[in-house]
């Protein structure tokens, strides 16, 4: 029996599975540890920078990157060697313009004030190493590498949370958001290193005199286009709160905010990345025909009602006490905030199976139009909620526009299973939902 066991163990895909959820594992463990490592260490002012800092970044890589990535992948996928180099040249001229227009946007603001001096070479530094090592894991998965990028994803993500948090106990002049900055930035360079000599078998020396095909990019942001605004939506939901909350209530405030919304925010990541898994069988599903799409979207609704569920039961429980023992009265005097909003993030979790479901029919417009809709809830509930009842306005705001979401990709889902019955042809592959690593903490 233990050999049977050992030889399971030992074979390679069984193996790189295994490596490839240890890596994430560790990965989301990290963001954890750094929302308590923040709290302990940085004053509720700098953890309310350091949210806002994030929620710029998550708009400024989706700037940057364009979601192109839902048509490069495609292409990659049939190309020879030669042909995705020259793909993913492609991408690297068209993110060199929108890493100079977000350079000019970011100049723009420094000179009015909006964004401080000492923070501004960390961020685009840190937005460089992000985008590239961010792109580089999703080519690292379509060609069929997913070790090699949970590995440059834990570097990019995890292995420097680890890293700092012994320097920061032991070093207490680290105790500051620029170390934090630098530490972020080491990780993704260490990441770009890794995916660079994971890549090095593709024939880059081809590229030699060879100049962007602007055509296939003017169809590449085309296609990309729809997830774009999508993931603009889902963003929004997320982050606009913390702008809100700056303007109205406070930078104390929003720290005791952020804090919780990092926390969230992670199980959020851990729900996308356990979504992610059920993906090829839904589309796999659909593909095949009504009663397939059904038997593939059972065990992927229930799995993600089990996770949603166990997450908000365990740190609604987990978390009062835990702040007691860290000693962070600041925000345990907040407690209510958190509890008011798990329900949200609930919805949110659980919205990723209508939301897959509507993407493996290519209802892309459906998708676009219930993430925009709730995003514009979200911003409207946070501007009337914020400025008379605080961040639990905030929180109250959020748990609407998850409602909404929910509500509305579940009736679209629900009508697409009924109403679409018999064969369907193949699905051409055009992207990913919205990437669970986009979202920060």
């Amino acid at each position: 029996m233990r050999s049977r066991l050992v030889d399971l163990l030992t074979r390679p895909a069984v193996a790189g599975t295994m490596s490839a959820l240890i890596l994430r594992v560790l990965t989301l463990a990290s963001r954890f540890l750094l929302s308590l490592l923040l709290a302990r260490m940085l004053s509720p002012a700098e953890m309310g920078e350091y949210g806002l800092l994030t929620a710029a970044l998550a708009f400024a890589l989706l700037t940057v990157g364009l979601e192109f990535y839902s048509y490069t992948l495609r292409e990659l996928v049939p190309a020879t060697p030669e042909r995705r180099t020259r793909i993913i040249a492609d991408q690297i001229a068209l993110c060199a313009i929108a890493l100079l227009l977000v350079g000019l946007v970011v100049g723009v603001a420094i000179f009015a004030g909006r964004f401080p001096v000492r923070l501004a070479p960390w961020f685009l530094l840190i937005l460089v190493t992000e985008h590239l090592s961010l792109e580089a894991t999703r080519i690292l998965i379509i060609t069929s590498r997913p070790v090699r990028a949970y590995v440059g994803v834990f570097l990019r993500g995890g292995i420097w949370v680890y890293a700092i948090a012994l320097l920061m106990f032991t070093v207490p002049s680290t105790h500051t958001l620029e170390t934090v900055l630098i530490w972020w930035a080491l990780g993704g360079m260490a990441a770009i290193v890794f995916s660079a000599r994971s890549l090095s078998d593709l024939p880059w020396r081809t590229l030699r005199g060879y100049r962007p095909d602007w055509r296939a990019i003017r169809e590449g942001l085309w296609t990309a286009r729809p997830f774009m605004l999508t993931a603009a939506g889902a963003l929004v939901i997320s982050y606009v709160d913390r702008f809100v909350i700056d303007e109205f209530v406070g930078r104390d405030a929003l720290g005791i905010y952020t804090f919780y919304s990092t926390i969230l925010i992670g199980m959020l990541s851990l729900g996308g990345s356990v979504s992610h898994q059920f993906l090829p069988k839904v589309i796999a599903g659909y593909t095949a025909g009504t009663q397939a799409y059904r038997a593939a979207l059972r065990p992927f609704f229930w799995s993600m009602l089990a996770l949603a569920a166990g997450a908000m039961i365990s740190s609604g429980l987990v978390m009062k006490p835990m702040l007691a023992v860290l000693g962070l009265t600041a925000y345990g005097a907040n407690i209510w905030v958190f509890y008011a909003m798990l329900p949200g993030i609930f919805l949110r979790m659980l919205a990723d199976v209508p939301s897959y479901a509507l993407y493996a029919a290519r209802s892309d417009r459906y998708l676009l139009l219930c993430n925009l809709g709730s995003a514009v809830v979200s911003t409207l509930l946070n501007l009337l909620l914020v400025p008379r009842l605080g961040i639990y306005g905030a929180a109250l705001a959020g748990g609407a526009a998850s409602t909404v979401l929910f509500v509305s990709l579940t009736a679209l889902a629900v009508r697409n299973v009924r109403e679409n019955g018999g064969e369907r042809s193949v699905a051409e592959t055009v992207g990913l939902p919205t990437d669970p690593d986009m979202l920060y903490p």
